[in-house]
């Protein structure tokens, strides 16, 4: 038997929410200066779960949301124990990839999967391009 889902990472430590006027008192690159800090006290760790959808859910349209009360099942954890030594760099290599590249799971009807794989592509090779150059 086969069902559709989608993947939902979901931080151990819980979500926070910056206000307007807190997330403008930042500066441009907090994101990346507090989870060096954070990771450098404890690893920083998110759960996977797989929402599973039910009869009469869109499976085709990623932008239309399933209710929060459809079942989940837990998938794996992830957990980051160090920022890459040579981080700047390695992140030059990184793509998201939507279109699931794993024996035994196949994407949905999602026209939107195709498109979206091949722009993340080009982005990441102009990303490395631009790189590479002195």
């Amino acid at each position: 038997m086969s069902r559709y889902g989608r993947y939902r990472v979901l931080p151990v430590a819980g979500d926070e929410y910056l206000g307007e006027t807190e997330a403008a008192a930042r500066s441009p690159n907090f994101l990346f200066d507090e989870i060096k800090e954070r990771v450098s006290r404890e690893p920083v760790r998110f759960r996977v779960f797989v929402q599973l959808a039910e009869d009469g859910d869109t499976i085709d349209d990623a932008t239309v949301r399933w209710p929060e009360e459809r079942p989940q099942s837990a998938f794996g954890e992830i957990s980051l124990r160090e920022i890459a030594p040579n981080n700047a760099s390695e992140q030059q290599h990184i793509i998201f990839d939507p279109i699931p590249r794993v024996d035994g799971i196949e994407a949905s009807a999602d026209p939107l999967f195709e498109p979206r794989a091949n722009i993340y592509l080009i982005s990441g090779r102009r990303r490395r391009a631009a790189g590479e150059q002195p």
